[in-house]
């Protein structure tokens, strides 16, 4: 085939290169990040089942098999009990213990237990998922320690991932499938229940570990910055889930994602002429860059977190406009949002 295209005429050669081209570089969606190997990149998970481990203690000697737990894996308990639960934010180690008591006895937190334990028997296909996830992220950051996976329940506090150090936990009861009855019960909103799947734990885990390596602060920021910090975040999160689809990435459905590609301008242009882009008003903004079931003044089509999705428009073309700067440097720095705009001339047409 090779020896057929050399002796074509070249204005016939150039359209066959033409096509090939298309064939290869115009599939699915636009996202199309370089493929990496990372098959020599050594990440070898320890995972740790903390919510068997936890309802396993004898409740009949539990301060003995509670410190036994603790002091096997002192780093997580802490953050366990104090963050995740609240069971140890006093200093009453007998409200502590009676608190843990009722977790491990009371029946609504026994049969959540029980559903997990359903759900995930074993965590083997996750924890390979999670692995393919770090070695990515080892490549863009060689240095960056990824340390054990700790799988727990907090009884639907709404903890899905965190970062503990250099370890990271992955809440089990927060993905249940959008359809687990309790997620109502403890009022979670249905646009939220819809992320509670099991397909967004690496996604969940990848934006819990930017999030440590590079907090995003909002105090004083305008939505313009805070869509730009956003879609950095979502930028760092397509380029270590580069087989993961926009739409698992954004949490959005097809049509939604498709709304957003068709609207672009539209979305662009309401925030500039509704005086956004510079708005340091949390009432006005913030809405635009969190999850939420729509998106306030626009049509009823647009999801929410669309200015989460349009910082991710931006920070794209900004990664095609200098590409030559390493995506390292794009995580790490912070340059002003006006003349990152200006530089780059984004100007979405509809």
């Amino acid at each position: 085939m090779a020896r057929q295209i050399y002796y074509l005429k070249p204005l016939v050669a150039l359209m066959v290169c033409y096509l090939i081209t298309l064939l290869f570089s115009g599939c699915s969606d636009d996202k199309q990040p370089k493929k990496v190997d990372v098959s020599k990149i050594p990440v070898k998970i320890q995972s740790i089942r903390w919510d068997q481990a936890l309802f396993h203690c004898d409740t009949n000697a539990l301060e003995k098999s509670v410190n036994a737990l603790g002091n096997r894996y002192p780093d997580f308990a802490s953050v366990y009990f104090t963050e995740l639960t609240g069971f140890a934010k006093g200093n009453d180690q007998s409200v502590f213990f009676n608190s843990v008591r009722h977790f491990l006895t009371y029946k609504d937190y026994v049969d959540l237990y029980d559903t997990v334990q359903k759900h995930y028997p074993d965590v083997k296909e996750i924890d390979q998922e999670l692995a393919q996830l770090f070695k990515h992220i080892k490549y863009y950051f060689p240095n960056k320690k990824l340390g054990d996976v700790y799988y727990f329940i907090s009884g639907l506090n709404f903890w899905s991932a965190v970062t503990v150090d250099t370890a990271v936990g992955v809440g089990l009861d927060m993905f249940l499938g959008k359809d687990y009855p309790f997620y109502a019960a403890v009022q979670l909103p249905a646009y939220q229940a819809a992320l509670c799947e099991r397909k967004y734990i690496p996604v969940n885990v990848s934006r819990a570990i930017y999030e440590d390596m590079f907090p995003i602060v909002p105090d004083g920021k305008n939505l313009l910055e805070l869509m730009l910090m956003k879609g950095r975040e979502m930028l760092f999160m397509e380029y270590t889930l580069p087989e993961t689809s926009d739409e698992l990435l954004i949490g959005y459905t097809p049509e939604q994602l498709a709304w957003c590609k068709k609207n672009e301008a539209m979305i662009w242009n309401y925030f500039s002429t509704q005086k956004l882009l510079y708005s340091t008003n949390w009432q006005d903004i913030l809405r635009y860059v969190n999850e939420g079931p729509t998106s306030t003044g626009m049509p009823p089509e647009a999801p929410g977190n669309i200015g989460t999705w349009l910082g991710w428009q931006i920070i794209r073309k900004y990664v095609k406009h200098y590409p030559d700067k390493k995506l390292p440097e794009v995580w790490k720095e912070n340059p002003d949002a006006q003349g990152l705009i200006r530089d780059i001339k984004y100007r979405p047409k509809g």
